[in-house]
This record gives structure tokens, sequence and C-alpha cells, in this order.
């Protein structure tokens, strides 16, 4: 994940190192694309940001891990921290996932400040989410 002059790059972990999947956020111009980028090759499009209602952070487990034990997901073996733009209600625009939840948090609260909106924490603990500052 890359902030730099209010453009945001983020990464999925789905991504190595033939094919890069992620989210660039233009906040300035308040634009998104979902991009694929396979052998330096990047396809998307921009579109227009819907108005957002709130950040979510989240836990799953990475699709590599199908064979994990529910116990992993709670120890944080296999699993995978996702921050989305909701909007819509329920419809979410997934910006970055990371390994270390810290990323995950930093970016949420630069997020917060630009768009003015809260974030849902159900990164940690998925059973109660909650609103945090």
């Amino acid at each position: 994940m890359t902030m730099e002059n209010q453009y945001i790059k983020g990464v999925r972990a789905s991504s190595n190192i033939f094919r890069k999947l992620g989210t660039y956020l233009d906040l300035k111009k308040g634009l998104y694309k979902n991009y694929e980028r396979i052998f330096g090759i990047t396809i998307g499009s921009w579109q227009k940001l819907p108005r957002l209602d709130y950040i979510l952070m989240f836990k799953t487990l990475y699709i590599k891990c199908e064979g994990c034990n529910p116990e992993d997901f709670e120890d944080e073996h296999g699993s995978v921290y996702q921050l989305s733009l909701v909007y819509n209600k329920n419809r979410k625009l997934i910006v970055h996932e990371s390994t270390h939840k810290q990323e995950i948090v930093a970016l949420a609260k630069s997020l917060k400040s630009f768009y003015q909106i809260n974030i849902k924490d159900s990164a940690s603990d998925r059973r109660n989410p909650k609103w945090i500052d």
C-alpha cells in the first residue's frame, strides 16, 4: 500500500510475482480503479467513487488456506486483514489487504480523516464488531 499526494495504491493478498491485483484511489478527483497487472500490462478503468457509508476493517482466511482449521483463524495463521469502503449499505470496495493489522489500521485512519466517515472494526473481534475513533 502506498499513499502519495492523496493517491492510494492498494494491493490484494492474492497478488504474486506475475499477477498483481489491487485498487487505485484518486482522493482529489473522487475516482477509483480496480486493476489487474499481468507481466507489466495494467487492465482496469477509472470510475466515480460512490457516496461512502463507512470504512470496514475485516479479517478473513486467505484463499490458499482452505484446509485450515477454524482455530487457525483465531490465532492469525493464514488470515488476511482487509480494508474496504462500504457504500449502498452493504456493497464493498476492497481497497487493500495485508497480513499486518497495523498497516490496515493506519490506512483506515488516513481515509477516515480524508472522507470524514466512521470506521467499523470487525478485524479485532469478528463476533462483536465495534465502531472506533
